[in-house]
């Protein structure tokens, strides 16, 4: 499984949940606290790698 991570207002994000709706969960990479509800028009998608297990 991979982890797609994408910029949004200039940071690093992980996507956690993407919704039917066109929105996603995203979660900060460098504040794991940062959690935020956006629509996937608002982010700009940078690459995918491997989940650690």
């Amino acid at each position: 499984m991979n982890s797609e991570e994408v910029l949004y207002n200039g940071n690093l994000y992980t996507i956690i949940y993407k919704y039917t709706s066109g929105y996603c969960e995203i979660r900060e990479v460098d504040n794991k606290l940062n959690v935020v509800l956006v629509h996937e028009s608002e982010v700009h998608r940078v690459h995918e790698r491997p989940l650690s297990r």
